[in-house]
């Protein structure tokens, strides 16, 4: 399981470099920040229209609650 992120001053979070690489952030990478009723989701900003299938996964995540955390795929369990 991936350690907690920490909120710095200014509101600086430093994503673990396991994520960084498996979603390709590079340094000084613009990302979007989309709410959900569990959290905020971080994608890359591209010029990129977001895909159906974003859209839609979107939309699942929306509607369930913070119970939802269990069902993120590349969560490893203890």
């Amino acid at each position: 399981m991936l350690e907690p992120l920490l909120m710095e001053a200014g509101g600086k979070v430093t994503i673990p470099e396991v994520l960084r690489n498996r979603y390709g952030f590079e340094p000084n990478t613009r990302v979007r920040g989309i709410e959900t009723q569990s959290g905020i989701l971080l994608v890359p900003l591209t010029d990129a229209p977001v895909a159906d299938a974003l859209k839609a996964e979107l939309a699942e995540w929306q509607s369930l609650g913070a119970d939802a955390l269990e069902l993120f795929p590349f969560e490893e369990q203890a």
